[in-house]
């Protein structure tokens, strides 16, 4: 099936402000109407300008018409703009929420800096189209109409003479503006790369220095970069060739006029202020042609960076619909022969277990068995292949999506952090009033409130991009407060006191049983004093439940359980 249009599917999702377009045409028509009368008036002051016959009202009247031509023009040209950028606006709006809305295999499969590309460089591209270009289209339209029939009406023979070289400059440009479209098309998704590849090495450059790989990714860079130098080249090239014929043609047009109209005049068949008049019509017309002919390039380019947003619009997007629903009981978490695929890869095959409500089941087994996936599962990151996870008496699938996620508590292994201050973190997500004492209880609890009182700002200090400015256990502890603020019924922790010293990892494991009361808790350990205090084991080795029980009942009946805790040196 053909694709439409990108640009115009773009349009259509737009609530176009039908008022302020009808205002702001209507005002550019009377500005483009006024200027047409100008070289009129013109030529008739040339025909019947004597110092014994000036007229002051027909003078008055003549800059009356420039004045009134002046306002009406530079105020349609700007609410034709206005219009412009409410609709690019509209357009960035539309994109970043579709993009925030997406579901999360897109963003495993785009990289950000590609993603932010695409909400900047191709949004920029259709804005100096929809802001800039597509405004003058209208008081274009109609200058080059109005102009064309006061030709016709004061010569129409010199006229057609005039113009024979318009159809040789619409069959360039059509094709040249077909160039414009592909190699603009090209150039985005390079810049996209460039910015994939920027934002890629930014985000890890300690692993670039460490690695001593700061010349590879010059190389990889310059790449992209030879490759955006090459198409802007061709790009200008065609710039190059697009506005000398225009001007040549314009030229040609005005020296056709002066020629064959001097002839004219020494005949008696036109008046020195009728030709005057003709040579401002024409002039009037340059400008609005070399637009048109430059907004055609510019809206096959438009077409092209647009392209790129509409693959991005047609992906499928998550229902993050804040509804009200009535409560969602308690209830036993069960997968029933859930299949899962990364891609074609399968990850997970005939899962099943249940985890009571109020109880702590731990997940253990070797490293890519898909414990991680199943946690991903349950918060529904990822759609399953096959089979159903249940939540009391309903599907968790029938839930809506944030109001299961508002349940959920997850404390993940790389503590991720936003940049701002360390209470903006710890509120994070968090859709409700939290008073300071609230606030720096929970941070008590988590074992994070003193070192964040030795910061100079405490609670206002700034965390950094990623909360590079803490150590990995203070980020960790941060991590686990604002779960103690969100207090889910589900908690799922994913090595949850990995990046913490001995000391912290005591204080903060009182803390999470503290936090794991009565309320049921999903564990990834590799601890085996928290493996021992789990209600149940679920052992899962390459995509397998392959044994469920206590830890008495699986070191004495399954023997990859007791490898396991034996090779991996599981300590209390």
């Amino acid at each position: 099936m053909k694709q439409g249009n990108p640009l115009f599917f773009l349009f259509r999702k737009l609530n176009w402000p039908v008022g302020l377009i009808i205002a702001a045409i209507l005002i550019s028509s009377l500005g483009s109407l006024t200027g047409l009368v100008v070289p009129a008036f013109t030529g008739q002051m040339v025909d019947k300008f004597s110092l014994d016959s000036i007229n002051p009202m027909f003078i008055v009247l003549f800059a009356g018409i420039f004045i009134l031509n002046a306002v009406l023009s530079g105020l349609g040209l700007y609410l034709l703009s206005k219009i412009g950028e409410k609709l690019i606006f509209a357009i960035r709006s539309i994109l970043w929420k579709h993009i925030i809305q997406l579901k999360m295999p897109f963003f495993d499969q785009n990289e950000s800096g590609q993603l932010m590309s695409r909400l900047t460089d191709d949004t920029k591209v259709i804005n100096e189209f929809v802001s800039q270009k597509l405004p003058e289209l209208f008081p274009s339209a109609i200058t080059i109409v109005g102009s064309l029939v006061m030709l016709f009406v004061m010569d129409w023979q010199m006229t057609l003479l005039t113009f024979i070289t318009i159809p040789i400059l619409i069959m360039i440009m059509i094709p040249l503006g077909k160039v414009m479209q592909r190699i603009s098309t090209s150039t985005q998704t390079e810049i996209a790369n460039f910015s994939g590849l920027l934002g890629r090495v930014l985000t890890e450059m300690r692993l670039v220095k460490v690695s001593n790989t700061e010349q590879l990714e010059l190389n990889k860079a310059h790449k992209n970069l030879n490759e955006i130098y090459r198409l802007g080249l061709k790009q200008a090239k065609i710039t190059a060739v697009i506005q000398p014929i225009s001007g040549v043609v314009m030229l040609l047009t005005i020296a056709i006029i002066l020629g064959f109209g001097a002839l004219r005049i020494s005949s008696g068949a036109m008046t020195a202020g009728t030709l005057i008049a003709m040579i401002f019509y024409v002039i009037q017309l340059s400008m609005p042609l070399v637009n048109l002919t430059t907004l055609a390039t510019d809206y096959r380019k438009a077409v092209g960076a647009s392209s790129r947003i509409h693959e991005i619009m047609n992906e499928p997007l998550e229902d993050i619909e804040q509804e009200v629903h009535k409560p969602i009981q308690d209830g036993t978490l069960s997968f029933q022969h859930v299949d899962f695929k990364y891609d074609v890869k399968p990850i997970l095959e005939d899962v099943s277990f249940d985890i009571q409500p109020g109880t702590v089941t731990a997940f253990v087994g070797p490293s890519g068995s898909g414990k991680s996936t199943i946690f991903n599962i349950i918060e529904r990151m990822y759609d399953i292949e096959r089979g159903d996870i249940s939540y009391g008496a309903q599907s968790i699938y029938d839930i809506p999506l944030a109001q299961w996620r508002n349940k959920i508590g997850y404390v993940m292994q790389s503590n991720s952090m936003m940049n701002g201050t360390i209470r903006d973190n710890l509120l994070y997500g968090i859709n409700r009033e939290v008073s300071d004492e609230e606030l720096i209880n929970y941070a008590k609890l988590a074992n994070c409130h003193e070192f964040i009182q030795e910061f100079e700002d405490g609670y206002d200090t700034v965390v950094g991009e990623r909360g590079l400015k803490l150590s990995g256990g203070q980020r960790q502890r941060i991590d686990i407060a604002r779960s103690f603020v969100k207090n889910p019924d589900i908690l799922l922790l994913d090595e949850a006191t990995a990046n913490l010293d001995s000391e912290s990892e005591r204080k903060i494991q009182e803390a999470l049983e503290s936090l794991m009361e009565n309320r049921t808790t999903v564990v990834i350990a590799h601890r085996l004093s928290t493996i021992k205090k789990a209600e149940q084991i679920i052992f899962i080795d390459g995509g397998h439940v392959t044994g469920k029980g206590t830890h008495q009942g699986l070191m004495a009946d399954h023997q990859k359980y007791q490898e396991f805790v034996h090779t991996q040196n599981l300590s209390d």
